[in-house]
C-alpha cells in the first residue's frame, strides 16, 4: 500500500448542529484499504461521513480527501469531491422503483454527467 493517505483527518473538529461530536479526530485511510465505520447509535458515524463528503461543515482542523482540503473547499468543488468517493451505506439508499443501472444513472446525472455514452461506459465499468 502507498505511504500517502488518500483520506486524512487531522485534529478535525466535528459538530452536529451545536453539539460537539469530535473535539479533534485523527485517522488516515490508504489506497487499497477497506474501511468499515461501526459504532453505537449516536457515536458520530454519520457525522464523520457527512463531514467527509462535505454535507456538514468542518469546524476546525483539517480533512483531506485526495486533492481536496475541506477547510478550503469551494462550493462548486463539492460535486467533484463526491465523485471521488465510494461510500456504501447499510440501507443502500436506492430508488426502489428502478434497477441498479438506473439508480447509478440517476446519481451520475445528478452530479453533472450529461453524455449518455460516458454514463453507460461508467456504469458498465462499475458493475464489472
Amino acid at each position: 500500500m502507498s505511504d500517502e493517505p488518500i483520506i486524512e483527518f487531522h485534529d478535525a473538529v466535528i459538530y452536529q448542529d451545536d453539539h460537539l461530536v469530535f473535539p479533534g479526530i485523527n485517522f488516515e485511510i490508504h489506497k487499497g484499504e477497506f474501511v468499515y465505520l461501526i459504532g453505537k447509535v449516536g457515536s458520530g458515524k454519520s457525522s464523520i461521513i457527512k463531514t467527509l463528503n462535505a454535507e456538514m461543515p468542518l469546524r476546525g482542523g483539517e480533512v483531506r480527501v485526495g486533492r481536496f482540503f475541506l477547510s478550503r473547499l469551494k462550493r462548486k468543488e463539492i460535486p467533484l469531491l463526491r465523485r471521488s468517493l465510494g461510500i456504501v451505506f447499510q440501507d443502500f439508499q436506492l430508488l426502489t422503483d428502478r434497477s441498479i443501472e438506473k439508480n447509478l444513472e440517476f446519481v451520475l446525472r445528478a452530479t453533472g454527467w450529461k453524455d449518455k455514452k460516458l454514463i453507460d461506459a461508467r456504469i458498465a465499468e462499475v458493475l464489472t
